[in-house]
């Protein structure tokens, strides 16, 4: 039994240090820490261009079909020109896109993918594609 209770000690003392390791990390990091890069940071840019392509895999079906739409765009920030695919069934958000062309935007660049914020206050994460697809 002591050795029982010995190694019950033992874990306990481990799950205590192991949790104190990981609070003294997430207050060194704190909620103000910086993004891993400047490209995480939002931005202002310009769409200059919007392309619907209807996209439909499925041509036989017992069930209804929805359209789902390819959307080409491609925004402008001071001296870079960035365009991007988004894939969506939802008109409203294909309106929305529409009616951002021409106006200023904010958007996020992450890796291979730039987060897109709408006029109407839609989110719209679409992967970057090379320019002449737009």
């Amino acid at each position: 039994m002591a050795s029982h209770q010995k190694l019950r000690q033992g874990v306990l003392s481990f799950v205590l240090l192991a949790g104190v390791f990981l609070v003294a990390i997430s207050y060194a990091q704190g909620p103000g820490h910086l993004p891993a890069s400047s490209s995480e940071s939002p931005q202002i840019g310009k769409v200059l261009s919007v392309r619907k392509v209807l996209r439909n895999p499925y041509f036989f079906s017992r069930y209804p079909r929805i359209n789902y739409y390819l959307l080409y765009f491609v925004v402008r920030a001071s001296d870079q020109t960035y365009c991007s695919e988004y894939e969506t069934p939802v008109l409203d958000e294909i309106d929305d896109l529409f009616s951002a062309k021409d106006k200023d935007v904010e958007f996020v660049l992450k890796g291979k993918n730039l987060t897109l914020r709408t006029p109407g206050g839609r989110k719209l994460k679409a992967r970057l594609v090379e320019l002449k697809q737009c």
